[in-house]
Protein backbone atom coordinates (compact mmCIF):
# COMPACT_ATOMS: atom_id res chain seq x y z
CA UNK A 1 0.00 0.00 0.00
CA UNK A 2 1.57 3.23 -1.13
CA UNK A 3 0.49 6.52 0.39
CA UNK A 4 1.03 9.61 -1.71
CA UNK A 5 -0.72 12.14 0.45
CA UNK A 6 -2.82 12.43 3.58
CA UNK A 7 -6.06 11.78 1.69
CA UNK A 8 -4.76 8.35 0.66
CA UNK A 9 -3.98 7.65 4.28
CA UNK A 10 -7.55 8.28 5.39
CA UNK A 11 -9.04 6.33 2.49
CA UNK A 12 -6.85 3.25 2.96
CA UNK A 13 -6.81 3.21 6.71
CA UNK A 14 -8.25 0.07 8.30
CA UNK A 15 -9.77 -0.11 11.72
CA UNK A 16 -9.47 -3.28 13.74
CA UNK A 17 -12.07 -3.89 16.39
CA UNK A 18 -10.34 -4.97 19.59
CA UNK A 19 -13.33 -7.07 20.70
CA UNK A 20 -13.20 -9.14 17.50
CA UNK A 21 -9.51 -9.90 17.96
CA UNK A 22 -10.09 -10.74 21.61
CA UNK A 23 -12.96 -13.08 20.72
CA UNK A 24 -10.84 -14.70 18.02
CA UNK A 25 -8.07 -15.41 20.51
CA UNK A 26 -10.57 -16.82 23.01
CA UNK A 27 -12.07 -19.07 20.33
CA UNK A 28 -8.60 -20.33 19.46
CA UNK A 29 -7.89 -21.09 23.12
CA UNK A 30 -11.22 -22.91 23.45
CA UNK A 31 -10.47 -24.93 20.33
CA UNK A 32 -7.09 -26.00 21.72
CA UNK A 33 -8.65 -26.96 25.05
CA UNK A 34 -11.23 -29.11 23.24
CA UNK A 35 -8.45 -30.83 21.28
CA UNK A 36 -6.47 -31.48 24.46
CA UNK A 37 -9.51 -32.90 26.24
CA UNK A 38 -10.23 -35.17 23.24
CA UNK A 39 -6.72 -36.63 23.26
CA UNK A 40 -6.74 -36.90 27.05
CA UNK A 41 -9.95 -38.92 26.85
CA UNK A 42 -8.34 -41.27 24.33
CA UNK A 43 -5.26 -41.65 26.53
CA UNK A 44 -7.29 -42.42 29.66
CA UNK A 45 -9.40 -45.00 27.83
CA UNK A 46 -6.24 -46.60 26.43
CA UNK A 47 -4.70 -46.86 29.89
CA UNK A 48 -7.84 -48.50 31.25
CA UNK A 49 -7.85 -50.86 28.27
CA UNK A 50 -4.24 -51.90 28.85
CA UNK A 51 -4.73 -52.57 32.55
CA UNK A 52 -7.98 -54.50 32.16
CA UNK A 53 -6.59 -56.53 29.27
CA UNK A 54 -3.47 -57.40 31.26
CA UNK A 55 -5.48 -58.48 34.29
CA UNK A 56 -8.09 -60.45 32.36
CA UNK A 57 -5.58 -62.20 30.08
CA UNK A 58 -3.76 -63.45 33.16
CA UNK A 59 -7.04 -64.87 34.51
CA UNK A 60 -9.01 -65.97 31.41
CA UNK A 61 -8.42 -67.24 27.91
CA UNK A 62 -7.40 -64.44 25.55
CA UNK A 63 -10.35 -64.89 23.19
CA UNK A 64 -12.67 -64.19 26.14
CA UNK A 65 -10.51 -61.65 27.95
CA UNK A 66 -10.03 -59.15 25.12
CA UNK A 67 -13.71 -58.45 24.29
CA UNK A 68 -14.57 -58.40 27.99
CA UNK A 69 -11.72 -55.98 28.69
CA UNK A 70 -12.92 -53.61 25.94
CA UNK A 71 -16.43 -53.50 27.39
CA UNK A 72 -15.16 -53.29 30.96
CA UNK A 73 -12.69 -50.49 30.23
CA UNK A 74 -15.38 -48.51 28.38
CA UNK A 75 -17.76 -48.87 31.33
CA UNK A 76 -14.97 -47.94 33.74
CA UNK A 77 -14.03 -44.90 31.65
CA UNK A 78 -17.62 -43.63 31.46
CA UNK A 79 -18.22 -44.10 35.18
CA UNK A 80 -14.96 -42.39 36.14
CA UNK A 81 -15.68 -39.48 33.81
CA UNK A 82 -19.17 -39.00 35.27
CA UNK A 83 -17.79 -39.30 38.79
CA UNK A 84 -15.16 -36.65 38.15
CA UNK A 85 -17.79 -34.32 36.66
CA UNK A 86 -20.01 -34.76 39.73
CA UNK A 87 -17.05 -34.20 42.06
CA UNK A 88 -16.14 -30.98 40.28
CA UNK A 89 -19.73 -29.73 40.49
CA UNK A 90 -19.82 -30.61 44.18
CA UNK A 91 -16.56 -28.78 44.89
CA UNK A 92 -17.71 -25.69 42.98
CA UNK A 93 -20.78 -25.26 45.22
Amino acid sequence: MELKNLKDFYEKQEYVDYNESKNFEQRQVNKRIEELSFFTNIAVFSIFLVFTTYILVSLLASWIAIPVSIVLSLALYISVKKGIAKAIKFMMK
